[in-house]
């Protein structure tokens, strides 16, 4: 089971894209994984046969277990889990003996969990539909008891159970539970504000430049550039230089990435996903603008393009017309940006008053790894390149 994000403590396999016998080349998407968060398209990372599925449709699993069994050919001798947890040859195959057969590829590579009935095991087993209705409903399928096939969860059965809470004296009038979604966001963030010590830093940008280039892309060929490619841009081509900005903290060490892979805070119907454009310091301004236009998409179908976890974030609010506001850090970043609206202002230039573009960018940083003086410095690197995009293009 992949992982996806350092919070993610689990996974459910939804739809299983092979069949026990195909064969699978590397790079197929084997099966399609849901997180508290969004949905992943699993690509195999080995080629060969598929031999054992190990984690049934619907079934929540730790993440790093073993979901299923690729070999080489498809008759290679094979290992089954017994129920003390160890590998044992599969009785159940005519396939030649282990002493002649080639090198097995799992899914995973660290040690499996058990997966037999007789095991222990605290994985709720539903179908996807009755996961799909709970997530409606707000039911919590640890509350449901299965009357399918081996105790599997149906869709009566969280009918039923939703029904039967609708019902209760204690259930609360119009209300409704927290999603799945916005537990992992309220625990998250939750966390975030109790163990990182946040400080705000704000800055004017002088916007005119930018929103001529920008209107003259929208007129030219480039009619998808937004403001936010512009914004990710500068921030990625200043995080080159700041490299602390980019950082995380772990274990009371600073480990600095390789690359600026930039997140952007998206909503959605079902609360707020972080897709990222990876590798964002060695695209190009019109490579942004692709890579941005499909993760959001994705995104705001339930989907994130790629297991890439961001390194820095920024959040734009300015389409809705916010003109300033503090974002929280998304952990394990140590910053993230915030973005507000693109307005005309009255301003004074060289003694003289006059009309002008102007931005408010808000910088919210992590105190155990940047000091406010840094933070000012990275703050007027970017101010340069968004009122000089022209930058931006060398």
């Amino acid at each position: 089971m992949p992982k996806y994000g350092l919070q993610q403590d689990e996974g459910t396999v939804v739809r299983w894209n092979k069949q026990v016998g195909d064969e699978i080349a590397e790079g197929e998407i084997l099966c399609e994984v849901e997180t508290d968060k969004a949905l992943f398209d699993f690509e195999a990372t080995d080629k060969g046969v598929l031999r054992k599925i190990l984690c049934e449709e619907g079934v929540s699993v730790p993440v790093l277990s073993d979901i299923a069994i690729i070999t080489d050919t498809a008759d290679e001798a094979i290992m089954s889990f017994g129920g003390d947890g160890k590998a044992q040859p599969d009785t159940t195959t005519t396939a030649p003996s282990a002493a002649t057969a080639g090198p097995i590829t799992e899914a995973s590579s660290v040690p499996h969990e058990p997966s037999t009935d007789s095991a222990p095991t605290t994985r709720v087993r539903s179908s996807p539909a009755g996961r799909k209705l709970a997530r409606s409903l707000g039911v919590d399928l640890e509350t449901v008891t299965g009357t399918g096939p081996n105790g599997r969860i149906t869709t009566e059965d969280v009918q039923q159970a939703a029904d039967a809470a609708s019902s209760s004296p204690t259930s609360v009038a119009n209300g409704e539970p927290l999603s799945r979604m916005r537990k992992a966001i309220g625990k998250a963030m939750v966390a975030a504000k109790q163990t990182i010590p946040h400080f705000y830093l704000s800055i004017d940008v002088d916007a005119t430049d930018c929103e001529a280039a920008w209107k003259a892309a929208a007129e030219s060929d480039r009619p998808d550039l937004t403001l936010t490619d512009i914004i990710v841009k500068a921030a990625a081509d200043t995080l080159s230089a700041y490299r602390i900005l980019n950082a995380r903290l772990e274990s009371n060490h600073i480990l600095y990435n390789d690359h600026v892979h930039v997140g952007l805070a998206v909503g959605t119907d079902g609360g707020l996903l972080v897709p990222v454009i990876d590798s964002a310091d060695a695209k190009s301004l019109s490579e942004i603008t692709t890579t941005r236009s499909q993760i959001v998409t994705a995104a705001r179908q339930g989907k994130l393009a790629s297991d890439t976890p961001a390194t820095v974030t920024i959040s734009n609010l300015g389409m809705m017309a916010i003109s300033e506001f503090t974002a929280i850090i998304n952990p394990p970043n140590a910053a993230i940006l915030a973005a507000g609206a693109l307005q005309q202002k009255a301003v004074v230039v060289d003694g003289s008053l006059s009309v002008g573009w102007r931005m408010k960018v808000t910088l919210t940083c992590d105190h155990r790894v940047i000091d406010g003086a840094l933070g000012a410095e990275f703050l007027l690197a970017v101010r340069k390149y968004m009122e000089h995009p022209v930058l931006l293009l060398v």
